[in-house]
């Protein structure tokens, strides 16, 4: 009977300490368990894809239907250490802490992500708690985490000149062009220098007064979109990126 209790308090203890794992199938949650299949002399083990944990009344380690990891994970080494982060469709995003088994900070470290590749911007290891910096790439996490907003600033603001100069350009030669040409084998619209003028033209300096306002204006266009260009390409130049 005390044997029969123990193994039972036992079972309870692993319980506790490591969560209960779910599976969730059609609209019912599931205890978690893996099926056997043998084919042709080959074992597999068939799971399904949306799982999660619950340790300690937490949801954790949550995958979705398409086996995606997502939302806060604890990975845990044979050591009994533990690293502690979040998972955004299998992608591992913000800082990731490593913890030893009494719970002791020791690594920190953070990754970004573009496209399907993974650069390590952030790397920390901790000595009785003292910090010690071994990666910090300031300046291309913030190249990486804002790239989509960059590139429509960049994009936008180059492009948008270009039709801002077009009204400059046809006020002052007295034409009505549009900013946009076509052209075919031997055969190029009347524009097309009107358009070359209004994509190149980065700077106004001599203008109608009446064209004050939308010079003003391309000249700020041109100064975002180049300034952000370059910018990209000195600062990752500088850091050793490129």
């Amino acid at each position: 009977m005390k044997q029969t209790f123990l193994v039972l308090a036992l079972l309870l203890l692993m319980t506790l300490v490591n969560g209960q794992k779910f599976m969730i199938i059609g609209n019912d949650t599931l205890p978690y368990k893996e099926e056997i299949q043998i084919r042709n002399g080959d074992t597999s083990y068939l799971s399904a894809c949306r799982t999660f944990e619950k340790v300690n009344g937490q949801i954790i380690n949550q995958s979705d239907d398409y086996c995606l990891r997502q939302g806060l994970w604890i990975l845990n080494d044979t050591l009994g250490n533990y690293w502690k982060g979040e998972y955004k469709n299998n992608n591992q995003i913000g800082t990731w802490k490593k913890f030893d088994r009494n719970g002791n900070l020791i690594k920190e470290a953070r990754k970004v992500h573009l496209g399907s590749d993974s650069y390590l911007v952030k790397e920390i290891e901790y000595n009785n708690n003292v910090p010690t910096v071994l990666i910090d790439r300031k300046f291309l996490a913030f190249y990486i985490d804002y790239f989509w907003l960059l590139i429509i600033i960049i994009f936008g603001s180059f492009f948008g000149r270009v039709f801002i100069n077009s009204g400059i350009y046809n006020n002052e030669n007295g034409t009505d062009f549009s900013p946009i040409y076509f052209f075919a084998p031997g055969n190029v619209s009347n524009n097309f220098h009107h358009s070359l003028l209004c994509t190149f033209t980065l700077w106004f300096s001599n203008y109608k007064p009446e064209n004050k306002q939308d010079v003003i204006t391309s000249n700020v266009l041109s100064l975002i979109s180049t300034g952000l260009f370059f910018g990209i390409i000195i600062g990752l130049a500088i850091a050793g990126e490129i």
